[in-house]
Order: structure tokens, then C-alpha cells, then sequence
């Protein structure tokens, strides 16, 4: 297991103008020049649609933490961490993104978000919601535990159900299946809100999240064209925990806090693992933020980093403030 310093990969960034809604306040991250995606990889949703990705459970008895990914392109297909998958015996989200080899058979790790189904509503998956920023934390701490454990991309599956249980009581929805996708269904309105009122930054290809003025979550990939492409699902994802802070007092998130929470990602020391698929899956796990990248041939396709802790919805799962490097010395 090799030992990796941030600041050797991870890519200026720099932080624009906040822009925000409700309490929720999204920090657009842009990078140098205009990046082309990796290989002109697809995204795992443009890849159904176009037929060049099939996604099914790995056998017809099927297994809840794998799924078997078929790439029938001529070119990498890349799927995102916490990108849900509908359908077959359940709904899943993935426990960590993995760029597919083309024309590749791939066994991808993931997690039920669908506790009280078991049977097939249709022989393949199709892509879905982005999991909420406090279930992709929790499930991020405990697949960093597996991978040093047992070197596999594995979840605490009861932590990910006892989140989603949380997030259906907290907006009420009716879910005989205990389905993620229900208590997301039921905020569908309240969600659009927050897409109409926060557009797509042209041009920026990461956002830090904050909630009541506290970093919640931080996503930067390779090319504006895909932030562009997941925008909506990802304002979505960060939005479903403003809701149910929505009670609480707001505070400001600025730029410079942003910028003070990159400078702090570069201070980190990451391991490095082999990723499912191509590259390395780097993970990062300090008192104040953890974080993961996917890397493939020095470039990196895909940062997200949390706060360290996640209490559930009504407890402290933003974390405690970051401090610049200047009052953590000495």
C-alpha cells in the first residue's frame, strides 16, 4: 500500500463567487484551461441511454453488494460514487466511482438503498438520484475501514439503511420498500427549487457545499463537461440535507473558506489502493476531513471529500469548522 501526498495530485483549483438558496451555499470550483474528459469517457446515464452499458445483478439469484457492469463500448464509461442504480431485485448506490475498461466485464461494489425489496421489477438497472451528502460521508468512513481491512470497496450496509430510513421519516414519504428514491420523489418540488435557483456555473468543473454556513461535502472532476452533465442531481443531493437542517440558524460560507478547505486537502497524506476498474482509488482520513480521488494515468477523474463525522440528520454531521494553516501552527 503506497503512501501519496495531495498536493502531488490534486489539481488547482480555484474557487468563485458563493451563490446559494435557503441555507443551502454552493462555493464553483474552476480549473486551469479547458480540460477534455479522460479519454472522452461517457458517464454511466449517457451510456444506458446509448446502449453501450448494461448493468445487471451479477447472476439471477444476484448478491446485494455486487453488481456486474458490461461495457460494450470503445471507450471508458465512467461511474460516479453515490450514483444510484435502479431497478432488477433493488435499488443500489455505488460505494466508490470506477472508470469500466472498454469492452470489459466488471463486478462493481455497492449498496442497498432499497431495504424492503428483493425481486426483479426489470432485468437491468437504469441510473437514478445521487445519494444525499450525509449518506456518500457515511458510506465514504466505512469503505476507507474496509479497503485498509480487507482491501475491498465494501460498506456498512445497516449504517447506509439506518441513513435512508432517516431521510424517508424526515420527509414524511410514503415507501413500502424503505426505497431511497421515495423520500427523494417526494421532495421533487422542493428540489427543483433549489436546481432553478442555483444553474450550472459555466465553465467550472468542481462546488463545495455548505449547510448553514458548515461544509458538507466538496466534488471536483476532470472536465466542466461533466460537473455540467450531474449538476442537477448533484445540487439535489447536497439539497436534501439543507431540508433537514432547515431549522437551523444560517451562517455565511464564503470563497475563501473554500479556498481554506482545499489548502487543508493538500496538507493530507492519502493511500493509495487499486481501484475496481482503472487507476487507483486514493483515500485520505484526517481528524477534521476525509476524502477520496479516483486517478487513472496521473489525471484525476473524480475528488470528494467530507467532514469527518456523520451523526445523522439531526445531529452535528457537518463537522467541525476547518482553520487556515496559519492558526494550526506553532
Amino acid at each position: 500500500m503506497t503512501t501519496i501526498r495531495m498536493k502531488d495530485v490534486l489539481p488547482t483549483l480555484v474557487p468563485g463567487a458563493a451563490i446559494g438558496h435557503q441555507n443551502l451555499t454552493l462555493v464553483p470550483l474552476r480549473g486551469e484551461g479547458h480540460q477534455q474528459r479522460f479519454q472522452d469517457y461517457l458517464l454511466a446515464s449517457e451510456a444506458i441511454d446509448a446502449g453501450m452499458l448494461t448493468v445487471t445483478e451479477v447472476d439471477e439469484s444476484g448478491t446485494v453488494p455486487e453488481l456486474l457492469a458490461v461495457n460494450n463500448a470503445d471507450r471508458p464509461i465512467l461511474l460516479l460514487d453515490g450514483e444510484e442504480l435502479q431497478g432488477a431485485k433493488q435499488n443500489r448506490i455505488l460505494n466508490t466511482s470506477v472508470l469500466l475498461p472498454p469492452k470489459s466485464k466488471t463486478r462493481i461494489p455497492v449498496s442497498c438503498v432499497e431495504e424492503g425489496r428483493w425481486s426483479h421489477t426489470s432485468p437491468t438497472f437504469k441510473t437514478g438520484n445521487y445519494a444525499p451528502s450525509s449518506l456518500r460521508q457515511r458510506k465514504s468512513r466505512d469503505v476507507q475501514f474496509s479497503l485498509r481491512a480487507c482491501g475491498r470497496a465494501e460498506s456498512d450496509q445497516g449504517a447506509v439503511w439506518d441513513n435512508v430510513a432517516e431521510h424517508i421519516e424526515a420527509c414524511a414519504a410514503p415507501s413500502p420498500t424503505r426505497a431511497m428514491s421515495d423520500a427523494m420523489d417526494t421532495l421533487a418540488e422542493v428540489l427543483g427549487r433549489y436546481h432553478e435557483a442555483l444553474p450550472y456555473p459555466s465553465g467550472t468543473c468542481g462546488v463545495v457545499a455548505a449547510v448553514c454556513g458548515r461544509f458538507v461535502a466538496a466534488d471536483a472532476f476532470d472536465s466542466p463537461s461533466t460537473l455540467e452533465a450531474v449538476w442537477a442531481r448533484l445540487v439535489a443531493s447536497y439539497a436534501v440535507d439543507a431540508e433537514a437542517a432547515k431549522d437551523k440558524a444560517n451562517k455565511t460560507f464564503t470563497a475563501k473558506a473554500a479556498s481554506v478547505l482545499l489548502e487543508h486537502v493538500a496538507e493530507q497524506q492519502c493511500q493509495a489502493f487499486n481501484a475496481v476498474g482503472l487507476g487507483d482509488d486514493l483515500r485520505f482520513d484526517a481528524e477534521d476531513v476525509l476524502g477520496q480521488i479516483l486517478q487513472v494515468e496521473d489525471h484525476l477523474l473524480h475528488l470528494s471529500v467530507f467532514p469527518p463525522t456523520s451523526d445523522g440528520l439531526h445531529g452535528a454531521h457537518i463537522g467541525p469548522r476547518i482553520r487556515p494553516p496559519s492558526q494550526r501552527r506553532g
